[in-house]
């Protein structure tokens, strides 16, 4: 399962994130000691970044338009995608499974009952579904959408927009998925978020010279979406996570990446970097947060870290 262990300094440039605990957490990147400089290459951390140990990395190519990404719902389940072909592991990374799905891979989750990914065949964007631990990735019944869909998955639920043209919103029931009004109108981008019975939504909409709206909105318990606040219009929406603690919203613009941070009537922007936009932004926990700064190629390719709930944040040598 691992080649090699190192201090941090694993030679791997990062391109993605994923987290399921404090100190638990995968980096998927590339391999700067690769000779031919484009070979994908997963690594782990059991101590919050202090070390690190490459795992085996199934054959993935190197993006040209979209990037490399990783998701694990669990130390063991996991995904990895180049945005055309997407695998699975149950064992940490010791063995990997080819989805066998044809398509464009967009939007990954999980929640209690498997992993969950949009999927574009060239006519159509789908949900398709997989249990964590084994079997095939099936198409759920009645979550599609015609052309090449945004979507966005959070634990419970799912949309599915093609900006202009229509926005559809489904939950988790125990009967299935089940198609609800949708939170956002067709002409804002959806991010989802769950924060123990309450589901969110963040509509991004109007955007403008390097800023658009950003609407915060909730389903209490089961109830209908309302506002319940608004972010900094400053950059163009690239995350969005929730936790019991704090709402944030990763945006780029004008040569600057932000942090928004609410919710409520007061926003604030805890972070305000140059360069590249921020990508992964998720929690691993109520307090613990973590995001993706650039990437391969890019002027900086670096994991951020927050330990406060998104107050404060500090780089993760990888």
């Amino acid at each position: 399962m691992t080649a090699s262990a190192a201090r941090a300094g694993t030679g791997v440039v990062p391109a993605s994130t994923s987290w399921t605990s404090a100190d638990r957490g995968f980096v998927l990147g590339l391999d700067t000691s690769c000779q031919t400089a484009n070979c994908p290459q997963l690594v782990r951390t059991l101590d919050g970044g202090a070390s690190w140990t490459r795992v085996r990395t199934p054959a993935l190519s190197v993006p040209e338009t979209d990037r490399l990404r990783v998701l694990f719902a669990n130390d063991s389940a996991g995904l990895v995608t180049d945005g055309e072909q997407l695998f699975a592991t149950s064992s940490g990374g010791a063995r990997w499974e080819p989805s066998g799905i044809k398509g464009t891979v967009g939007a990954l989750g999980f929640d209690g009952a498997g992993f969950l990914a949009v999927i574009y065949d060239g006519t159509s964007s789908r949900l398709f579904h997989r249990d964590l631990w084994s079997g095939s990735w099936q198409p759920v019944p009645g979550v599609e959408v015609k052309g090449q869909a945004s979507g966005s998955i959070a634990p419970g639920h799912v949309s599915l927009t093609t900006i202009g043209v229509e926005s559809r919103y489904w939950t988790r029931s125990p009967a299935g998925w089940l198609e609800e009004p949708a939170p956002c109108t067709e002409f804002s981008a959806t991010r989802l978020g769950t924060a123990g019975p309450d589901r969110l939504a963040l509509c991004s909409s109007d955007p403008g010279f390097g800023t658009m709206t950003k609407e915060l909105r909730q389903a209490v318990g089961g109830g209908p979406f309302e506002t319940v606040g608004v972010a900094p219009r400053e950059g163009i929406t690239t995350g969005f996570a929730v936790s019991p603690e704090a709402v944030l919203v990763a945006a780029t613009g004008r040569d600057w990446s932000f942090v928004h941070r609410g919710p409520g009537e007061k926003w604030g922007t805890p972070l305000t970097l140059g360069g590249p936009p921020l990508e992964d932004l998720a929690f691993s926990d109520a307090r613990h947060a973590t995001l993706v700064r650039g990437g391969p190629g890019q002027e900086f390719a670096e994991v951020h870290r927050s330990d406060d709930a998104g107050l404060t944040w500090k780089i993760l040598s990888v």
